[in-house]
């Protein structure tokens, strides 16, 4: 009969640690939970971070491609303006030339036509 009671005892031993085990698991599934709460808005805090950082990161390239752009069409613009200015110094010495050698400067236009009119007849 001391086996039976022991074999009953050992049941309720079974059905309470069972229990135990049934709360233990509960508590580490409430753990869980609660830590892929706290991870889910680590990692939206992390996304906005880096859609902030993105966001700058663009705004600071675009910035530079507009400064570089600038600089560029400024730096294209004094050339431009120096090569017109070559251009018009060119035109009054070519116009100071002529009025200093008419003759000289009639005899050039000339000789460039004929030759001009030789290579277009090939």
């Amino acid at each position: 009969m001391a086996r039976k009671a022991s074999s009953g005892g050992s049941a309720a031993q079974s059905s309470a640690s069972a229990a135990g085990a049934d709360s233990t698991s509960a508590r580490d599934f409430d753990a869980v939970s609660e830590q892929l709460e706290v991870l889910k808005r680590d990692v939206a805090a992390l996304v906005d971070t880096l859609g902030s950082l993105v966001g700058n990161t663009a705004r600071e390239g675009r910035a530079t491609v507009e400064r570089k752009a600038d600089e560029y069409i400024r730096k294209g613009r004094q050339q431009a303006d120096a090569a017109v200015s070559q251009a018009r110094a060119l035109e009054e010495e070519l116009e100071a030339q002529i009025g200093r050698n008419p003759l000289t400067a009639v005899l050039i236009a000339l000789g460039l036509g004929f030759l001009i009119g030789l290579m277009s007849r090939r």
